[in-house]
């Protein structure tokens, strides 16, 4: 690609600063099982792997979000490939284990016992630990709230994949149940602000949009242009950088951008469930408002600001406000 002829690291400061929050209302506190602190169980096994596509352009974003206000921000890396038929949105770190996940299972399967299938294995691990060295601590736990969004050109229909973090403690799951849906691209209805400045080498315009609940902004350079961008948002006339929701929940920064052709894959997994939009929304939303309806046995902390404690269900449910509101 003409415009992209090695590899570029972008800087966003100019683009960090917080604006004012809009939409939803959040909480005061967050819970989730275990300590408080970190989701459950959120890795999925591929069983079986399907080449979609090879990547004309691929993004590295770094995401950031926090579970709870005040709490710490967690970030890790995500993945944008554009191709001809395809493009492909997922969590770099959860996604790169299925792969591997994968291809060692394959291994072990053709060659059998006895044929140097540990030696495979640990070139295999080599090989991953090298491509996830350059992100250190950014290649942690990845978001319950996703974790691939793959688009269809042909179809206009989006393929989502979202990791269970309920199902390993009710079902005893030692990997987590991937819930996937299909929904139509969703046409959102940006409106240009009007802003300009420079990313890095790129010129840039800024534009908002509300989606779900949530008030989005985004700067896009028309200098790339390619309408896509990390998660579900897309559809302007240029390549996103840079966005955020304006609470400050979610973002996500681009880190670089290559021209470099990688095949990029759709994934089986162990544990799926074949749902809807709607029908996950409300067994998400279910899930936090109810959670002993799931297992009786569960103990639930609430985290604030003053520490944590265990929740009392006599008078408090879990405080719901994902990424997209049904």
């Amino acid at each position: 690609m003409k415009l992209i002829k090695k590899l570029i690291c972008l800087s966003l400061p100019l683009l960090l600063c917080a604006g004012p929050a809009r939409g939803q209302d959040l909480p005061d506190s967050f819970a989730m099982y275990g300590d408080g602190k970190s989701p459950s169980n959120n890795s999925l096994k591929a069983i079986d792997s399907i080449l979609v596509d090879t990547s004309l352009l691929s993004v590295r974003y770094k995401a950031c979000y926090w579970l709870y206000p005040g709490g710490s921000p967690t970030w890790h890396i995500t993945i944008l490939h554009v191709g001809v038929s395809h493009s492909l949105f997922y969590d770099f770190a959860s996604h790169i284990k299925n792969r591997y996940a994968y291809i060692q299972l394959a291994k072990m399967d053709s060659l059998g016992p006895g044929h140097g299938v540990g030696v495979e294995l640990e070139e295999l691990k080599r090989e991953r630990a090298e491509q996830m060295a350059p992100y250190g601590d950014l290649g942690g736990i990845g978001s319950f709230f996703y974790r691939s969004v793959m688009s269809d050109y042909r179809t206009g229909i989006f393929k989502v994949a979202i990791p269970d973090i309920w199902a390993p403690s009710q079902a005893g799951f030692s990997y987590s149940l991937a819930h996937i849906y299909e929904e139509e691209a969703p046409a959102l209805e940006w409106e240009m602000t009007g802003e300009h400045g420079t990313v890095a080498s790129f010129e840039c315009q800024k534009a908002e949009c509300d989606f779900r609940g949530r008030r989005w902004e985004a700067w896009f350079t028309p200098e790339i242009p390619v309408s896509e961008g990390p998660w579900k948002l897309k559809g302007l006339p240029g390549l996103i950088l840079y966005a955020r929701d304006t609470t400050g929940q979610y973002s996500f920064e681009a880190v670089s951008v290559t021209d470099s052709p990688e095949p990029f894959y759709d994934y089986v997994y162990e544990h799926e469930d074949r749902t809807t939009y709607r029908r996950f929304k409300r067994y998400e939303r279910s899930c936090f408002r109810w959670p002993k309806s799931f297992k009786e046995e569960t103990t639930v902390y609430i985290v604030t600001g003053k520490g944590i404690e265990e929740a009392d269900y006599r008078n408090w449910r879990m405080p719901y406000y994902p990424m997209e509101w049904p």
